[in-house]
């Protein structure tokens, strides 16, 4: 994974502040010219696309792990003529999906933005990239290019460690988790097959 901060990105617009509104008029009407005063315009709301909104989805899940763990370089794919506009309603964008065009720090996986959330659409908003960036080289103490390079390349490698040992211990639950399935299927099978036995000594009875 990059070295993203995934907290959510606040959904509410941003309002004018009511006591600002009721001062500014304030001073408009002291001053007899209330259009040198025009009041601000909303803003739009910001949409949250971090993976840390998302509900659970297991097959998305799976499906990473399986990315992640074979390392395998995706199909090569032609960006798109337009930056893709995707419905956070949809998020997360399956990995075999032609949005998907961006190279990744996981080799089997590509992304939908240059530089966006492996779930799909933009990444963290510039500001909050400078604001981690600075506070980065502010704990590393770095000083040039060179070591701000080096710095962030130890740090996703260190961090890639971590996701692969999680998904390993992924991989070995889901398979002990199918292997449970099979079984209580297969239970489900041999007591439908004793009912059915069953019945028909009934009826041999009568």
């Amino acid at each position: 994974m990059s070295h993203q901060d995934d907290t959510p990105m606040p959904n509410a617009p941003l309002t004018p502040d009511a006591d600002a509104d009721a001062d500014a008029d304030a001073d408009a009407d002291a001053d007899g010219s209330p259009e040198s005063s025009p009041k601000a315009e909303p803003t739009s709301p910001v949409i949250d696309y971090s993976p840390a909104s998302l509900p659970y989805n297991e097959a998305f899940e799976n499906a990473l792990m399986d990315a992640i763990l074979s390392s395998s370089p995706p199909q090569l794919r032609t960006p798109l003529s337009s930056i893709p506009v995707i419905n956070p309603t949809t998020l997360p964008v399956p990995l075999s999906s032609p949005l998907r065009t961006h190279a990744s720090p996981i080799a089997g996986m590509l992304l939908t933005h240059a530089n966006g959330y492996h779930t799909g659409g933009p990444g963290p908003s510039p500001q909050r990239v400078e604001e981690f960036a600075k506070r980065f080289i502010e704990e590393e103490g770095l000083v040039d290019r060179e070591g701000l390079e080096g710095a962030v390349r130890r740090a996703i490698e260190e961090k890639m460690g971590v996701v692969r040992e999680r998904m390993r211990a992924r991989e070995e639950a889901v398979r002990r988790n199918r292997g449970v399935e099979r079984e209580l299927e297969d239970l489900r099978v041999q007591r439908a097959a004793e009912v059915s036995v069953q019945e028909k000594l009934k009826g041999l009875k009568r």
